[in-house]
């Protein structure tokens, strides 16, 4: 459509961290927004600034220069200066749903104290899109997203113009999307260096920009954009407004943000086309989807203190502050934003990513280590106030052990925790000389294992050993349990033959498992009587890529593969032989070249050792096989994965997601003409799965984001999951898999990943179950992320007074628990407890917190089904609910149809309905009955 309104946008992408670390990048970022603030003093014609869709900026710019903060938010209040509405930029795909959510949150609050909050989802950069960006941009009344990168061949075989609607799944929200077809940076090279002060050549570029933008508009409307990478405000901007009018009066061009040219685009009320899931293409821009497995202990450890945020540190203070009678428990709720802040600050796309210097990512462990002990510290302090509130049986012989379920579902599952015991002082004399029992006294069968591994607390004199046992916990709850030292466990006999390990070999009443003197592991499915060859088979090439992309080698190189089938077996051995715990333990090693050539044409001809541990466990009466594998990588220019062959034809994989599970093709497009070719690689969240009639084969994780569905020779799947992906270079562009550079050619040598690495996966095989959804994996998936947490003591001294207990969470020492100081009659709440529960498990709780103002609990859940989903929702019988109502992510009235109905009358139990694939925040009043 011809144009008769242009909004120009002077803008700049800031990228926090990247070829440079933070503070040489925040140096020019202090004289960006210096030169900025005096053009907006000194001349009133620059109308606006747009400051990347993000509010971080302003922070890190004001640790610098406190005494500019009125000054900005003068300009922020008369929208010359656009902040907003994102914390940060992030990478949609390699943080949570969850994640993205706080992170908009976040950047709502600032904004808002700033002023103003600008209401476009300007998200230009990122290495693809989620399929639920619709819906989460919808929840804070957001109406639009702009961006760039993630179009296949969608925008021509659905005649899409550069605006269309996007629908999330199940058409739950549907957003205005535009598309920037010419980059973000569309008019950032405009020259504008002129001793006449005319310029004529930027006014031809906007005027050749403008028609190619006519070719695929809707609207009489164009958006330019003028900026690009670390970009300065440009102070001609005005003047080339004004040259342009004077030359184009019947194509009028403004300066302005975002939101007013989306604004001008609703407006017109166009007929526009839709088109609705993620946006995983390159045809239009580099995808550089080898970042999902660069740098893999970013993910891994994104992942664990994402979770730990989500499902304990959060969680556990809303329900000791909606518990706590004597009112004495102060909600954490700044403490908690400042660890999900520094969290946050390792989500932008270079940085979690692992696409930068090294020196970045050195100093983002150090932000992960803040924000996990700020979640841990958190965590511990609430247990400490919420153990005095149990009632707990005080006998001088036993010491009580809590055991917390951070899902809203009862469920069976392994506890685990360490006991050290000092062989001098300690009251363990031995690790058996002890049993645990539940509130009943009924004993409960343990195993336990000398710890292979040094303890974070280390007593002169002592063994640390690693105990668990079978738990049954309530949902969302917790449940106490006792450690009696000096007696014995009694003597408890399996009635079933069928849970039993064996030299080289291990068995429940779901699966058989035989390891090989080469190390190759088979699987018998009991239940279906399918035999499954070489599981966690190892697959090793070598990479010629960058840390934006894996590639093989060119057609006229050649590539060394290695596989299972070159380890060396040290040797395989029963590792723990307990009553509801069985390991076998597999020690190889595998000789890789120790990297490329010099000339990068082939892999070296010097292997060199790379020590394997393998871990496979099964549980009583869980159908489910956990891998646990230890890697000491020394070789560098290569992949490394686990594949899992699935006996499965299929042309369709379901990959979880950020509030929805993902379905893929398995066979990739033509991709003729396209910027990169599609890579066979892709993400997951929790698993990875397939399906025929009669099976479900799935693949959990834990932070390994990167998966390839193989198809074999014989039509079947094998689900590849990388382990590692060992690269150099930040940067090239001479290899097969993309021509151009995605950054400066600089040398990365820590994203070789030298060094020690565990990786935690797990198998589950349903039969007669035809998909993921009826196989209840996501059900599994989250309880394989999300372990039961055991608060137990460490050790119990002579030393210091009977009545004081040393304890130790996953977290770490707490301090000793005076349990003389317990006054028995506070103790109110009883030893087993369920604080919420939800009936129907295809609705997915993603968080449990106060309100970020007031004094109310906020409740988000998703349907993860593809139909319309209904379940009681259910807080315990202490608290009662006086009203329940939805909000949006923000936590207010929402301005728009959520499409979900609550039931509630009176009581402590609410019904929700919800559509398919829909996402919706609970706000409930609740009273504790005292």
């Amino acid at each position: 459509m011809k144009a008769n309104h242009i909004i120009i946008v002077p803008e700049t992408h800031w990228d926090r961290e990247w070829y440079l670390p933070f503070q040489e990048y925040r140096a020019k970022l202090v004289l960006l927004m210096d030169k900025l603030l005096d053009i907006l003093k000194s001349d009133p014609d620059y109308k606006n600034f747009t400051l990347d869709g993000q509010t971080i900026p302003l922070e890190d710019y004001l640790e610098v220069r406190p005494d500019r903060e009125e000054e900005i938010k003068k300009y922020v209040k008369e929208k010359r200066l656009s902040i907003g509405p994102m914390y940060v930029l992030p990478d949609e795909f390699l943080v949570s749903g969850e994640s993205m959510i706080r992170n908009l949150l976040i950047g709502h609050q600032i904004a808002r104290k700033f002023g103003f909050v600008m209401k476009a989802g300007y998200i230009p950069d990122p290495f693809g899109h989620i399929a639920q960006l619709p819906q989460i941009l919808k929840g804070f009344e957001i109406p639009s997203v702009l961006f760039w990168r993630g179009f296949g061949d969608e925008f021509e075989n659905l005649n899409l113009n550069i605006e269309f609607w996007w629908n999330s799944p199940g058409n739950a929200s549907t957003i205005l999307a535009i598309f920037l077809k010419l980059s973000y940076g569309s008019v950032a090279d405009l020259n504008l260096k002129s001793k006449s002060g005319k310029y004529k050549s930027a006014l031809l570029k906007i005027k050749r920009v403008i028609k190619r933008f006519e070719e695929h508009t809707a609207t009489p409307y164009v958006l330019l954009n003028s900026g690009s990478d670390h970009h300065e405000a440009r102070p001609e901007i005005p003047a080339l407004v004004k040259q342009w009018n004077e030359l184009y009066p019947d194509k009028v061009l403004e300066q302005n943000d975002f939101e007013y040219y989306v604004d001008k685009v609703l407006n017109y009320n166009p007929e526009l086309r839709a088109f609705q899931g993620e946006l995983r293409g390159g045809r239009y821009a580099h995808l550089l989807s080898g970042v999902f497995s660069a740098r893999m202990w970013i993910k891994q450890r994104n992942t664990a203190i994402e979770y730990l945020y989500e499902k304990y540190t959060e969680p556990l203070a809303a329900i000791t502050w909606a518990l706590d009678k004597y009112e004495k428990f102060h909600y954490p709720k700044d403490y908690i934003l400042t660890g999900l802040k520094w969290l946050q600050k390792n989500a932008p796309h270079d940085s979690i990513c692992g696409c930068s210097i090294d020196q970045v990512h050195d100093e983002m462990r150090t932000r992960f280590d803040w924000a996990e002990q700020i979640g841990h510290e958190v965590f511990k302090n609430t247990m400490i106030y919420l153990y005095d509130l149990i009632s707990i049986k005080e006998e001088d012989n036993k010491i009580a052990i809590i055991v917390f379920n951070p899902l809203p579902w009862k469920r069976r599952d392994l506890a685990s925790f360490n006991i050290i015991s000092n062989t001098k002082k300690a009251g363990f004399k031995s690790p058996e000389n002890f049993k645990i029992t539940d509130s009943n006294g009924t004993n409960i069968p343990y195993q336990f294992v000398e710890c292979e591994e040094e303890p974070r607390y280390r007593v002169v004199y002592s063994i640390s050993f690693y105990c668990s046992f079978l738990a049954e916990v309530p949902a969302c709850g917790y449940k106490v349990y006792y450690i009696v030292p000096g007696e014995k466990p009694e003597e408890l006999v399996l009635k079933e033959n069928d849970f039993k390990l064996d030299v080289n070999s291990i068995e429940n009443q779901f699966y058989q498992i035989n390891v090989n003197l080469k190390g190759q592991i088979n699987v018998l499915d009991k239940i279906s009587d399918v035999f499954y060859e070489d599981i966690c088979f190892f697959e090793d090439v070598g990479d010629w890529g960058d840390e934006y992309d894996f590639s093989g080698p060119h057609e006229n190189q050649t590539d060394l593969k290695f596989t299972s089938e070159d380890l060396n077996i040290f040797e395989i051995l029963p590792l723990i032989d307990g009553l509801t715990q069985k390991t076998l333990k597999i020690r190889a090693n595998l000789n890789l070249p120790v990297s490329l050539s010099e000339d990068r044409y082939i892999r070296g001809e010097y292997l060199v050792s790379n020590l394997i541990d393998i871990y496979i466990t099964l549980y009583k009466d869980i159908k489910r096989i956990d891998f646990k594998i230890d890697l000491e990588n020394l070789s560098k220019d290569h992949r490394i994965r686990v594949l899992f062959p699935s006996k499965i034809k299929t042309r369709k994989v379901y990959s979880d997601g950020h509030f929805y599970v993902n379905p893929r093709d398995i066979d990739l497009p033509k991709a003729e003409k396209w910027a990169q070719k599609p890579l066979p690689t892709n993400h997951q969240k929790d698993f990875v799965s397939v399906s025929d009639n009669s099976r479900t084969f799935s693949v959990l994780n834990k932070g390994l984001p990167e998966y390839e569905a193989i198809i074999n020779e014989d039509g079947t799947i094998s689900l590849a999951i990388t382990l590692l992906r060992c690269i150099g270079w930040l940067s090239r562009h001479d290899f097969a898999s993309r021509r151009n550079n995605a950054g400066p050619d600089l040398n990365t040598p820590k994203a070789q990943c030298i060094g020690k690495h565990s990786f935690e996966l797990s198998l589950v095989i349903e039969d007669n179950k035809s998909d993921w959804l009826i196989s209840q994996t996501h059900v599994k998936g989250k309880e394989f992320n999300n372990p039961f947490y055991v608060i137990a003591p460490v050790i119990v001294m002579t030393s210091i007074r009977a009545s004081d207990k040393i304890v130790i969470t996953p977290f770490g020492i707490i301090s000793a628990f005076n349990t003389a100081k317990r006054d028995p009659v506070l103790s109110y709440l009883p030893s087993e407890l369920s604080f919420l529960e939800v009936e129907n498990k295809n609705i997915v709780l993603s968080a449990m917190k106060k309100t970020e103002e007031g004094n109310d609990l906020i409740l988000r859940f998703y349907n993860i089904s593809p139909k319309t989903e209904e379940t009681a929702i259910s807080i315990c019988n202490l608290i009662q609910i006086e009203h329940v109502e939805i909000v949006n992510f923000l936590e207010e009235k929402p301005q728009s149809e959520i499409r979900a109905t609550l039931d509630f009358k009176s009581g402590n139990t609410f019904t929700l309905k919800m559509e398919p694939h829909v996402i919706t925040t609970i706000k409930a009043k609740t009273r504790l009955i005292k």
